[in-house]
C-alpha cells in the first residue's frame, strides 16, 4: 500500500481538500522535528559510552560497553529509516498542496489532464520523487511526467555480525588517543553515508 491512501483512503490524490493537506503537513513536520531530537540525544549517549570506554579496566567491560553502542546504533538506524518515509511523505504531501493551490491555474492544461489520468499509485511516486516550486510549476510538473520509472529509496542492509566488532575496535582506538569519543560515536554511526560520498582524486 503506498503512502497516500494510508492517509486519505481511496479519493484520488488531486480530490483531497487542502485543509486535509495542510493538517497533514502539520502532523509530519511536528514528527520528523521529534525523531531528530531522538537521533541527537542517541549521539550524545553514544558519546558518552566512548568517554566511559576509556576508563575501562577490562575487555569485559570494554564489551558491555560496546554492545550498549551497538543497541543505541541500532535504535538510531530504525529512527533514521523512519526519518526517511516521514520525509518522503512530507514531500508527497507539500507537492500535493502547491498543485492543488495552484488547481485554477492547471485545470484545461495538459499537464492537469496527464495528472488526472495516471494512477494514484503513478502519481504518488512521482510526487514524492520531486521538490515542486510554485514559481515553475508547469515546467517542473512536465518534467515530473518523465520521472516514471525513477526508483526511490530502498532499505538498507546492515551486517550486524561485523558491527560489534568495529564497535570494539573504535573503543581501541578512543583507549589509544587515536580518537575523540565524539568523532568515534560519528564514526560508528555515519559508516554506511560516509562511504557513499567517498571521492578519490
Amino acid at each position: 500500500m503506498g503512502l497516500l491512501p494510508r492517509f486519505f483512503g481511496k479519493k484520488n490524490p488531486l480530490d483531497i481538500p487542502i485543509d486535509k493537506l495542510r493538517e497533514n503537513q502539520v502532523k509530519l513536520d511536528m514528527q520528523i522535528g521529534k525523531i531528530e531530537n531522538e537521533i541527537a540525544e542517541i549521539d550524545r549517549e553514544i558519546a558518552l559510552l566512548f568517554e566511559r570506554a576509556k576508563n575501562a579496566r577490562s575487555k569485559s567491560e570494554e564489551l558491555t560497553i560496546a554492545t550498549k553502542i551497538k543497541t543505541l546504533n541500532q535504535r538510531k538506524k530504525s529512527l533514521q529509516n523512519t526519518h526517511a518515509q516521514l520525509n518522503k511523505q512530507l514531500m508527497l504531501v507539500s507537492n500535493l498542496l502547491i498543485i492543488k493551490e495552484n488547481e485554477a491555474i492547471l485545470r484545461g492544461t495538459p499537464t492537469w489532464e496527464l495528472l488526472r489520468k495516471m494512477s494514484p499509485e503513478e502519481l504518488e511516486k512521482n510526487l514524492v520523487s520531486m521538490r515542486l516550486d510554485a514559481q515553475n510549476l508547469n515546467e517542473n510538473l512536465n518534467t515530473m511526467l518523465e520521472y516514471t520509472d525513477q526508483a526511490l529509496g530502498t532499505g538498507v542492509e546492515f551486517e550486524e555480525d561485523e558491527e560489534l566488532a568495529e564497535i570494539m575496535k573504535t573503543i581501541e582506538a578512543v583507549k589509544e588517543g587515536e580518537l575523540e569519543p565524539e568523532k568515534a560515536a560519528e564514526k560508528v554511526a555515519g559508516e554506511k553515508e560516509d562511504t557513499e560520498e567517498v571521492v578519490t582524486e
